[in-house]
């Protein structure tokens, strides 16, 4: 009998299918990727946040890959995308790591280092680097000179972000301002699928300087997505430069021009940053109609993304159906009944957010 991870997580042969994990204080996808007649699976960022609920990600991949190991995609070694990928690799096995190169300074390089003790088990050979790049499917080797071709399975990734000089003066600043940089090094990734092709942007915490001095001068052509996944939580940063509420930024989002976005955060109270902040939220409504944003905090629920080959896609809810089955009690920090009950509850006074039917 299917368990919940598969049942929710694996599509119809020849769909590319990525879900949007509730996980709290953090970002998680899975991607599920068609490879002929069968998929492959990779982990898009990681985060555990026992206090508001997050999806316990060790649990479900271990209900959802068998004897299969993940490929691990990791945006920037920030805790709330890195936390637990030492585990998962325990537990269920890493076959690959692709990082954006960052390497923090010692006072904050806790979650760095657990994703190296990972590519450390794993070996060179199997960890590469994401640089911008005008090419699909390109990455670096763990030289971070060696260009590779590195097809996932039927879909297509193009890297816009970070670009080489960037990571080259940023290696070069001392340990503090380089952390104090580590938005601006965030790896952004399209994922395409589809004919015609439908793509869905992947932005981690890329802030306003990643977009506006480096990304759009050289990939404005190359941004535009049916689905964006909302810029660090649903902050302001995407818009707005620090303690300056007046200078806007709206190119970028005008750019992309998306139909749907994704917003992975808890409740501002649960949020140890108010993430998503409402001054954000009431820009990404200028962009985007209402009944299109899903912040999956509000009902703990996950967002599920489908492209079929002939460029048809669907967007859906779980319904909050993995929080509830691998959530972790929010007081004791591991699965148990009362959570799945107090998560159930919340479930059981709302209906689904679509009735599934195709877009575009």
């Amino acid at each position: 009998m299917a368990n919940k991870a598969k049942e929710i997580i694996v599509p119809d042969q020849g769909v590319f299918r990525i879900v949007f994990l509730y996980v709290g204080q953090g970002d998680s996808a899975i991607l599920t990727i068609p490879d002929g007649s069968d998929f492959r699976y990779v982990l898009l960022d990681n985060n555990i946040d026992i206090s508001a609920g997050g999806i316990n990600t060790v649990e479900l991949l271990k209900d959802l890959l068998d004897d299969k190991k993940i490929i691990f995609m990791n945006t920037h070694p920030h805790k709330d995308h890195t936390e637990g990928i030492e585990e998962i690799h325990n537990e269920v096995g890493v076959e690959e790591v692709w990082h954006s190169g960052h390497v923090p300074g010692k006072k904050h390089d806790d979650a760095y280092q657990e994703m190296r003790r990972v590519i450390k088990a794993i070996g060179s050979d199997n960890e590469y680097k994401f640089f911008g790049t005008n090419d699909l499917n390109k990455v670096r080797a763990s030289d971070g000179e060696t260009q590779v071709i590195k097809k996932i399975g039927d879909i297509d990734f193009h890297v816009l972000s970070p670009a080489e000089y960037l990571c080259e003066e940023i290696a070069g600043d001392d340990a503090e301002k380089r952390y104090r940089r580590i938005h601006e090094h965030c790896a952004v990734i399209k994922l395409t699928y589809g004919n015609p092709a439908r793509n869905i942007l992947m932005t981690g915490d890329a802030d306003r300087v990643a977009w506006e001095d480096h990304i759009l001068n050289y990939h404005k052509d190359s941004v535009q997505a049916e689905v964006l996944s909302a810029v660090h939580h649903g902050s302001r940063t995407f818009f707005k430069f620090p303690n300056n509420d007046d200078d806007i930024y709206e190119t970028h989002i005008e750019t992309i021009s998306p139909n749907y976005l994704i917003v992975s955060a808890p409740t501002q109270e649960e949020s140890s940053h108010d993430h998503p902040h409402d001054d954000a939220m009431e820009l990404y409504r200028k962009h985007l109609e209402e009944d299109n944003i899903f912040h999956l905090g509000n009902k703990r629920e996950s967002m599920i993304v489908d492209i079929y080959p002939n460029g048809s896609y669907v967007i859906d809810s779980d319904n909050g159906e993995l929080a509830t089955e691998y959530g972790f009690d929010d007081h004791s920090g591991s699965d148990s009944e009362g959570s799945k009950k107090a998560a159930a509850a919340i479930i059981g006074v709302r209906t689904s957010t679509l009735d599934k039917k195709p877009m575009g």
